[in-house]
């Protein structure tokens, strides 16, 4: 009806005078007003009331008593003429429902309007919301063209929690209300910006082609980089931006924003101003992935997981002294899922700490089952940062080594190079209770950051694992040569041992035991193997590798 109203009205000037033709036949064919039918009018009213509000309804009230009063006897077969008294008394009761009908549909209707302004408004801001801006693309059509060079940012405050923590919840509502201010300041912006959560806001950018979308993404960075002002204070706020394009596209609203907020995260991830949508991004948030997570619990369960295991080699004396596990999923209907499918997605949730605990206990297991064989190597498995922020990691460690009752030395824990930017006294104050247990801590990936290098001496690690970008394809001539080189001689130098990975030549063999490389892993020497076949490979090979 609110869609309608204006045909709705102007169809019901004809009804209401055709319907209060009727009621006046009616009652002077029945004999007069002196019978009960002159209360249909009523009806008449009320419907008068219901479509126009109050004050028509008072005036359908007061006409109605009009047709019914001086222009009606009180009976027709005498012709008796109503007292005025009478038909004005009647015609006060007409005027009352009318206006008592109109004045609830009136604040009804107020109250509609309200509930349609909260649906598409924040209230604390008076922003338009999430869903008026869905709202609007749906509106708007793909060949629109408004749309035509158009793109869709989401900007946040990232550093939201920590002002709320600082000043209070209203500090929110403050920021936002400055920075809409600076948008709307802006020129070419389809609409006013869109209050889409608590510290995010969206808006249109139009008239924007490919070639100038950065320059304007600078022009509003700046404008971000100016402080806020918080009551009498100057507050600085992180602000990131996510976009994709609306041109020519395909997709519905939803998906568009949708993309628009996986761009903003990954600019949070780099810490840059702003970042692009690209269907690589949606590989890392697509529901495919969120659904192998919601499964994963029960591959955990089903044996659906294991560990395949890759020798390392002593490089001075070719044997055979410890393997890392590296872990696979068989789905038993999507198949193989490779692991960099699950695993970062995976370290992005709680799930990985189950995930790890699975993977030290099933390489523990495996440890003694080589141990009844009379093979004797140690297993490393790869943690995660967020391992480290758990407050009970050291304990699970020590927990599973005393349920197998299995040697520490025998376990080698890898941790990447910016698991120690985290919390780095955290992880110092962890990771000191694992050696203490003879367990063996490595630095995996050494050489992709620089993090690290000031912490070498503060962390209890005694290997370093030099990242396979650079042995890949080292070779005299390239130019991984010496950083490789110096990456050998610095850890031996701070009394470590340094593994090389990635190890798929016999040149690339050959140089690092020259330069003093300690163990070397890598396509050159093996694969990863399930334990079985890695069984059969061991011992065919009599625990030595054979370079040819």
């Amino acid at each position: 009806m609110q869609q309608h109203q204006a045909q709705i009205r102007l169809a019901a000037i004809p009804l209401l005078a055709l319907l209060m033709t009727a009621v006046y036949a009616l009652v002077y064919l029945t004999g007069g007003v002196k019978y009960v039918y002159a209360h249909s009018m009523y009806l008449v009213i009320l419907l008068g009331g219901f479509i126009y509000g109050a004050p028509i309804g008072a005036l359908t009230g007061a006409l109605a008593g009009l047709v019914l009063g001086p222009l009606m006897p009180i009976d027709v077969t005498t012709g008796e003429a109503q007292k005025t008294i009478n038909w004005l008394y009647r015609s006060g009761f007409f005027v009352l429902a009318g206006l008592f009908c109109g004045t609830a549909r009136d604040c009804v209707q107020r109250y509609m309007g309200h509930i349609q302004w909260l649906m598409h408004h924040d209230r604390s801001s008076e922003l338009p919301n999430r869903q008026a801006l869905i709202t609007h693309l749906n509106a708007t059509t793909c060949s629109n063209q408004n749309f035509r060079h158009s793109y869709l940012a989401v900007i946040s405050v990232e550093n939201m929690l920590e002002m709320e923590a600082a000043y209070g919840l209203g500090v929110s509502d403050e920021i936002i209300q400055q920075l809409s201010y600076r948008l709307q300041t802006l020129k070419d912006i389809e609409t006013g910006p869109y209050r889409i959560n608590s510290h995010q806001l969206a808006i249109i950018l139009t008239s924007t082609p490919a070639c100038s979308i950065e320059k304007r993404l600078t022009r509003m960075g700046e404008e971000f980089n100016l402080p806020f002002r918080f009551d009498t204070l100057l507050i600085h706020a992180d602000i990131s931006t996510g976009y994709t394009t609306l041109a020519s596209r395909n997709e519905n609203p939803e998906t568009c924003l949708r993309q628009a907020e996986i761009a903003l995260r990954r600019a949070a991830e780099r810490s840059q101003r702003w970042a692009r949508f690209s269907p690589e991004l949606d590989v890392i948030h697509n529901q495919d992935t969120l659904e192998l997570l919601a499964e994963l619990k029960t591959a955990l369960a089903s044996s659906q997981l294991t560990l395949h295991y890759q020798p390392k080699v002593c490089l001075l004396s070719n044997a055979v002294l410890g393997v890392e596990a590296l872990m696979r999923w068989q789905h038993p209907e999507r198949g193989f899922i490779p692991p960099g499918k699950f695993i970062p997605r995976t370290e992005h949730s709680t799930l990985i700490d189950e995930l790890t605990a699975w993977a030290i206990d099933s390489a523990l297991t495996q440890i003694t089952h080589w141990q009844s064989m009379g093979i004797q190597l140690s297993v490393a498995v790869n943690i995660s940062p967020r391992n480290l922020l758990s407050p009970d990691f050291a304990d699970r460690v020590l927990a599973l080594l005393e349920k197998h009752q299995i040697d520490g030395a025998l376990l080698e824990l890898e941790i990447t190079e910016g698991a120690f930017m985290l919390d780095i006294e955290r992880t110092v104050r962890e990771l000191t209770r694992l050696p203490n247990a003879n367990i063996t801590l490595s630095i995996d990936d050494f050489g992709t950051g620089y993090s690290s290098l000031q912490y070498l001496d503060a962390l209890p690690v005694s290997i370093i694992k030099v990242d396979q970008s650079f042995v890949k394809s080292l070779s005299k001539t390239s130019g991984s040569y010496h950083i490789v080189k110096a990456a050998v001689d610095m850890a031996h130098n701070l009394g470590m041992q340094v593994v090389a990975e990635g190890v798929e030549t016999k040149t690339a063999y050959e140089l690092l035991s020259d330069f003093g490389c300690d163990i070397a892993q890598g396509y050159f020497i093996a694969r990863p193997m399930p334990a079985d076949q890695f069984n059969s490979w061991y011992q065919d090979n009599n625990g030595r590798f054979r370079p040819e």
